[in-house]
């Protein structure tokens, strides 16, 4: 049987952070949101379209990247370029932009189905994996890479950093052991670049931010 695909980042840290059944976030909307927008700004900056310099997003390649969500996404940054910094660009595309973004594109590929369910304050809309496996897939991976000490590509290192950033690690990388969790952050070390690193620290710290205020 062939495996499933790997996905842009955002559409798996999507399918991550859902069950893999029902579609239930494992996440709250915002700390959901915060993720998929560093996804997606993570996808631009895999895609070489724009760099992080310091805390500034910066266009360096205009070009479509063939791809509706991160398009619209880096025509955006280029409009708006050196008006906002990267933690308020992912604060904005935490608000449900992100999440429409991905959303969108997992149903055009038929990965997620749109569900619709009426009760007595309305209709309620939701979205469930078109198949458990595919779903599971992305965490599957990490998880047994990690546990047999292969080599993460650079997406999969982005992905997995920002499993950890959301705290998404304790619904699904809780399997790993504290040997299996020193290689994935030997690899953090060795082969994720610097600009990545910076872009899932900033998530990481507004996400935290963002749990402070809850609880404020």
């Amino acid at each position: 049987m062939a495996l499933p695909p790997q996905l842009p980042p955002a559409d798996d840290l999507y399918l991550t952070a859902h069950d893999t059944i029902r579609g239930k976030s494992l996440l709250s909307p915002a700390t959901l949101g915060l993720g998929l927008g560093a996804a997606l700004l993570g996808e631009l900056m895999l895609w070489r379209r724009i760099d992080l310099v310091e805390t500034e997003l910066i266009v360096i390649d205009e070009r479509p990247t063939g791809d509706a969500a991160t398009t619209a996404l880096l025509e955006q940054i280029r409009r708006e370029a050196g008006q906002h910094g990267v933690r308020n660009w992912i604060a904005y595309l935490s608000t449900g932009i992100a999440t429409d973004l991905v959303e969108r594109r997992l149903a055009r590929g038929g990965l997620i189905k749109r569900v619709e369910k009426r009760g007595l304050l309305g209709t309620k809309t939701s979205f469930v994996p078109a198949d458990s496996m595919t779903a599971g897939w992305p965490a599957t991976r990490i998880r047994t890479k990690v546990s047999r000490d292969e080599q993460l590509d650079v997406a999969d290192l982005l992905l997995a950093g920002l499993i950890l950033a959301t705290g998404l690690d304790q619904h699904v990388l809780a399997t790993l052991n504290a040997r299996d969790r020193a290689r994935l952050f030997e690899q953090f070390r060795r082969l994720f670049p610097a600009m990545l690193q910076q872009l899932v620290a900033h998530a990481e710290a507004a996400v935290g931010d963002a749990v402070m205020a809850r609880r404020a």
